[in-house]
């Protein structure tokens, strides 16, 4: 509120009083208007709290689309009332006194439909003038476009209601065409990666290796942002896999928005173009341009699996829509193994029905196998005490128990990861398959800024840690590039969009223009949805105009992308297929 004053504290509040003047034009009755108004802001502080406090991110306009997805999540939270939530509660009990106090004062009279036409004309203009100096005049209060990297950006410098009213704006249209853009400017930021030599060599089409790609539940890792001191290794197999690439992968939200990182990693799209939606939610995947088609277009067989509900962010006809030869949820995960009193299934439990899966797959094709995992889900205070597998000897206060179990759940997430590396490489040795795998931890749990040590390093860098997934690489033949690690960023991180192409890479097969321009753009700036404005290859983070260069790799991305997915863009295919 401090950093509000003295302009955006008010224009918010003139907002909140827009919803007054509505309830008023209807029953003409300022004390209902008072109570209903303040009754609904009162509620939605409450639902913003909880999802600020479990999701890690504000309550946005496009999650009403995902009012199904929210009930099924929120059935596995236990909803705490906490200090702030009473709070918000009794900060309604002022609010309904001066309600009644207005109904009193009003007495009993009832309106004439003149004086009804005369409320509802003058309660017009006064919203109009709110929200038309506020938001969409031709120089408002509020600057039409603010939203970056992070939602904090906004919601917090510019207030809740006036960074949901731009939010919701975005809807209409909710990818955003850069500055600059042309076609011409789309074609010429190719050609600015065409030279790019992949490393290792195309191979021979009949030498493809069937590809596994894995987005991890929650899979983080917590070393980035405090000390845990833990009584086991926590990611002893990941971080020490023979014959593997192991880095961080930046997510675009903390806590939440798995399906923005689905997207990202599998459309190679960023969300920096299109911060206000959900994206499987709100785009026409159609025909769009993703690892799917492409690999496809190199004759794969495509299977997406995800052992739970098939609802949620209408996964099932989004994969079908994105071209997966078939899907599988819950009911295609016949071991229903879970940890303890949890109820989401278990990654080892997950492989080895996938397994099954994959081998059922068509024999004369490469495969490729996509995963979303649901073992680590939250909340993460379901089992005992007793059952957790994993202590941390920090003392977190009264995250110690959530912690606990937090970390039992990535335990456990490694070793199933070994198992799978284990089936694989007996695969091979039995059929000679070969196979190549990415696996990606969709972001970090919601609970991750309470517990990180706030002197590790800066605000930005720390915020820039919290989503710094582990990604790990590994084939069950000899990899190229294994052990492959960044000279200059000890964390070797790359963008989530960034994902795909490098595991296409690594598994020698052929790159589209916009995969070759993702690689060659990963080799100078591999961050540019989650810095101010974009992270070099030496992890220094830069806003637009310190580097003239850096800038047009940059803007030439995001002219790419936009080229391949914008509204008002005429998508050159060329540039996203693999060419004939």
């Amino acid at each position: 509120m401090a950093g509000q004053w003295p302009v955006y504290a008010p224009l918010n509040a003139l907002t909140a009083f827009c919803l007054t003047l509505v309830v008023f034009a209807l029953c003409g009755s300022w004390g209902i208007a008072t109570g209903v108004s303040g009754l609904i802001f009162t509620v939605l502080a409450l639902v913003n709290y909880y999802t600020r406090d479990l999701h890690g991110s504000a309550l946005m306009p496009q999650d009403i689309l995902n009012l199904g997805t929210a009930a099924e999540v929120m059935g596995s939270y236990t909803l705490h009332i906490t200090q702030t939530v009473i709070t918000i509660a009794l900060l309604y009990i002022p609010v309904l006194v001066a309600a009644v106090v207005q109904v009193k004062l009003a007495g009993k009279h009832k309106r004439s439909w003149k004086q009804r036409g005369a409320h509802a004309l003058a309660c017009a203009c006064g919203i109009f003038a709110v929200l038309y100096l506020g938001y969409f005049s031709p120089n408002p209060i509020k600057p039409a476009t603010t939203y970056g990297w992070a939602w904090q950006e906004t919601y917090y410098k510019y207030g809740y209601l006036a960074g949901s009213l731009e939010a919701a704006s975005l809807m209409v249209d909710p990818i955003l065409q850069p500055d600059g853009y042309s076609e011409d400017a789309a074609t010429e930021a190719a050609a600015m990666a065409q030279d790019y030599q992949a490393s290792p060599e195309t191979a021979n089409e009949q030498d493809y290796p069937d590809v596994f790609l894995i987005l991890s539940e929650s899979f983080y890792d917590f070393d980035l942002v405090t000390d845990l001191q833990a009584d086991q290794e926590i990611m002893q197999v990941t971080k020490n896999l023979p014959n593997s690439i192991y880095g961080h992968t930046i997510s675009p939200h903390v806590g939440g928005g798995t399906n923005s990182s689905e997207y990202e990693m599998l459309s190679s799209n960023s969300l920096m173009l299109m911060p206000s939606i959900t994206p499987f939610n709100w785009l026409n995947l159609h025909k769009a341009n993703s690892l799917v088609s492409n690999l496809k277009d190199l004759g794969y067989a495509t299977l997406a699996a995800h052992p739970y509900t098939n609802s949620n962010y209408r996964r099932d006809s989004a994969w079908l829509t994105l071209g997966f030869d078939e899907t599988h949820f819950q009911d295609d995960f016949p071991t229903k193994e879970t940890y303890g009193s949890r109820p989401y299934q278990t990654d080892s439990a997950t492989y080895r029905d996938l397994e099954g899966l994959y081998e059922a797959m068509p024999e004369d094709q490469p495969r490729f196998v996509f995963l979303v995992s649901i073992q680590s889900h939250g909340d993460y205070d379901m089992n005992p005490p007793e059952e957790d597998i994993v202590h941390a000897a920090t003392d977190y206060g009264e995250y110690d128990s959530i912690m606990d179990e937090y970390l039992s759940n990535i335990y456990m997430t490694d070793r199933a990861f070994g198992e799978l590396t284990e089936y694989l490489t007996e695969q091979y040795e039995k059929t000679g398959r070969k196979v190549i795998v990415a696996m990606a931890g969709d972001h970090a749990p919601s609970f991750v800024d309470h517990v990180a040590d706030h002197t590790f390093t800066d605000e930005n860098n720390l915020q820039i840690l919290e989503r710094s997934t582990p990604y790990l690489i590994w084939a069950n033949y000899p990899l190229e590039n294994a052990g492959q690690t960044s000279a200059t960023d000890e964390y070797n991180r790359m963008d989530m969009c960034m994902l795909a192409p490098t595991l296409v890479e690594n598994a020698g097969l052929p790159l589209t223009p916009y995969y070759q321009y993702l690689l060659a753009l990963k080799q100078v700036a591999p961050v540019v949805t989650a810095a101010n404005d974009y992270m070099d290859a030496d992890g220094v983070t830069h806003t637009y105009g310190e580097n003239a260069e850096l800038d047009a790799w940059v803007h030439g991305y995001f002219y790419l992308e936009y080229n391949n997915i914008g509204a008002k863009a005429t998508s050159q295919q060329n540039l996203f297929q693999v060419e004939k």
